[in-house]
């Protein structure tokens, strides 16, 4: 049996399983996405880049989001927007995104929070 997250008794495994998942369905969907730190998904919009250049490439990150799979104050195994703290040292701030088991909607929702009018990336219903 795997390691489980602290006091939700999800393993590790699970977890990762889900974030391969997500980067695969983003993928699907036109995005970079790789995975981060175990249980997060970093997703970007290379058609948000800045071009070379532009004197904004060397400071800007472009259209990016990250998401965290970890479980809520169920234990329910869930997706999580993670927002940057209010100071560069706090933690990032969660906001609910949805299940951990519906890859296509959560895919779906970043998708769309990650779209570029004319950019290649149509709008998901």
């Amino acid at each position: 049996m795997g390691d489980t997250e602290p006091g939700s008794g999800v393993t590790t495994e699970v977890i990762a399983l889900c974030v391969e998942a997500l980067v695969m369905a983003l993928t699907q969907r036109g995005l970079y996405a790789h995975a981060c730190a175990g249980s997060m998904v970093v997703a970007k919009n290379s058609a948000a880049d800045p071009d070379e250049d532009d004197p904004l490439a060397l400071i800007s990150p472009g259209m990016r989001q990250t998401v965290t799979c970890q479980a809520d104050e169920t234990g329910q195994l869930s997706w999580f927007w993670a927002w940057s703290g209010p100071t560069p040292d706090a933690p990032p701030e969660l906001e609910y995104l949805g299940p951990a088991g519906h890859i296509g909607e959560t895919a779906d929702r970043i998708a769309n929070v990650l779209r570029v009018e004319n950019a290649g990336l149509e709008p998901m219903t």
